[in-house]
Formats: structure tokens, sequence, C-alpha cells
């Protein structure tokens, strides 16, 4: 989920003063921002510290963990005013209780609303065949198998399924008595398996065009859904996967397509 802005804030020399010793000495704030400039709105937490003047003052075989013998107190305290920002919409992270609600939706650096998750960003070990009408992808983290089935009109769109992958080492890897035509490929291993035993799948796909080969995909995930009364509702999102030959591919979550979500995918060609 996207994170707020975050401001530590440390009670770093806090025993050294108190140690110092003397009477009524004032209340010392000790802020530490270890983030950017906090946008308007931002809440503060600060640490005021009453130094105890009967404190014993630290000194040799003393060490600094010892317990305090007062509590910090946290109190909020407003936005810097120094350098007003009035045209910047405040950040808000759920149900805004200290600050109005904008007019309009807030816009994060990535282009995306506020409050939605972060994007997922990963290079993902992965297999990749081409078939006739289509491709297979074996997701290795996993073990997962997304079918490509490209449309009647479009080769570029179509549907997806997932299936996860049962093959086992030893087991048969491809049918002897299964003979592609010149220049094709039968699948072997876990491209394979599933192709054979899911007819519907294998006359949707025929025969392989390439051999199977590996690869590491640059790989986004894009959540889904909607903000509504500064709450985020999830939704479907979209997968991305880049080709051996940095083709994108997007995979649009919808329900249940084989074993696991599926739903459809459009290819994005290489530039």
């Amino acid at each position: 989920m996207r994170k707020p802005f975050i401001i530590l804030v440390l009670l770093s020399a806090a025993l050294g003063l108190a140690a110092c010793g003397g009477e009524d000495l004032p209340p010392i704030e000790h802020v530490l921002v270890v983030t950017a400039t906090p946008e308007p709105g931002t809440i503060l937490l600060v640490i005021t510290v009453t130094p105890d003047p009967n404190a014993t003052p630290l000194g040799p075989g003393t060490t600094a963990d010892a317990a305090p013998t007062h509590t910090p107190a946290l109190s909020p305290t407003p936005p810097p005013t120094a350098t007003p920002q009035p045209t910047a919409a405040p950040l808000i992270i759920g149900p805004a209780t200290s600050s109005p609600t904008p007019a309009g939706p807030l816009v994060t650096p990535t282009g995306l609303p506020a409050l939605f998750p972060t994007i997922v960003v990963a290079d993902v070990p992965v297999a990749e065949q081409v078939f006739e009408r289509g491709r297979m992808f074996w997701i290795r983290h996993n073990r997962q198998i997304w079918v490509m089935i490209a449309g009647p009109d479009d080769e570029n769109a179509g549907d997806w399924y997932c299936y996860y992958d049962t093959f086992i080492e030893g087991e048969q890897e491809l049918d002897p008595n299964l003979i592609p035509p010149d220049g094709l490929y039968q699948p072997r291993r876990g491209f394979g398996k599933l192709w054979r035993t899911h007819p519907d799948l294998r006359a949707a796909l025929g025969w392989a065009t390439t051999p199977e080969f590996e690869l590491t995909s640059a790989y986004r995930y894009l959540a889904g859904g909607e903000v509504s009364g500064g709450t985020y509702y999830a939704g479907p999102g979209e997968h991305r996967l880049t080709t051996l030959y940095n083709d994108v591919i997007s995979f649009y979550e919808g329900d249940i397509r084989g074993d696991c979500q599926g739903g459809t995918w459009r290819m994005t060609p290489a530039q």
C-alpha cells in the first residue's frame, strides 16, 4: 500500500540533558525529520522532555541504557507555516479527521490516484514458448503456467488461462507418437504435459513455433480498484511481462480460468 510521509522523532539526547541538573529548566523539544519536507497537512509527533533537577548525573559506571525517570509526552503540532504552499493539496491517508477532504482526487507522482497501492516492480525468472495461435509462460516463483489464446480477429489480444505446473522430474517429457509438421515443435515438460492433457488448449494453441526458452522478464503489477470517501477499495489489476524480444504483454485479471485467476491479455509489440 502507499505509505504516508514518515516523520521520526528521536529522544536522542534526553538522558544526557536530564543529567546536567539545575532548576526551573524549560521543556526541550527534539524533532528530527528524515524524509523530504512534509506536505501541508502532515502531522508531526514531538516528544517533550522536561529535565529532572534531581536527576543523578551520568558518570563512570553508569550507562545511557538506564531507564528514564520520566515519561515522554506525545503531542501533535501543526505543520510549519514559514513557507506556506496554498496551492498544494493536503496528503490524506485513510478517512481524514484533521484536515478537510480536497475537492478533487489526489494524484501521486506515478500518475496513480492517492491511496492506491504502489506499483510492484521485479525481475522474475520465466520460461516462454510461442505457439501458432498463442503463447505459454511458466512463472517460476509460483509454478503457474499462463496460457494465452489469441482471438480470431486480433493476434495481439485474447483470453488468458492459468494452470498449476504439475510436471514432476522423471515424468515423460513429450509424446514420441505426436510428430509435429516441419518447422514446428511439440512442447516439452510442464508445457507439454498441460498441452497433451487438455485437448481444448491443444486445439486452440496449435503446435509450438519456437522451442521453450528461459529468460528474466521485467515484471510489473498495477493494482486496480477505486478510491471513494478517502478509502481504497481493491479491484482487478494488471500484470505486465516482457518477452524475449521486449514485447510487453498485459494480463488483465478477471475470473478463475483453469486452476487460478485468468482473464484477458493484450500485447504491445516492441518499437
